[in-house]
């Protein structure tokens, strides 16, 4: 069984996310310890879609208000 997990970040909290991640493996890399692991997280939160509002939405809550 898959266990699947979604957050929700603004893209400064993405960022973050991204450094905090590159850092670890940075360090890792450093003490010649194996980062395999690390940098597979790291492209998978790099790579993870962006979930956008569709533009008939948008439209819909400007009319609302």
């Amino acid at each position: 069984m898959k266990d699947d997990r979604v957050i929700k970040v603004d893209k400064y909290e993405f960022r973050a996310l991204v450094n905090i991640i590159n850092e670890k493996r940075n360090n890792m890399i450093k003490e010649n310890r194996d980062a395999e692991f690390i940098t597979e997280i790291l492209e998978k939160v790099i790579d993870s879609p962006t979930k956008r509002k569709s533009l008939l939405k948008r439209e819909r809550e400007t009319c609302a208000r």
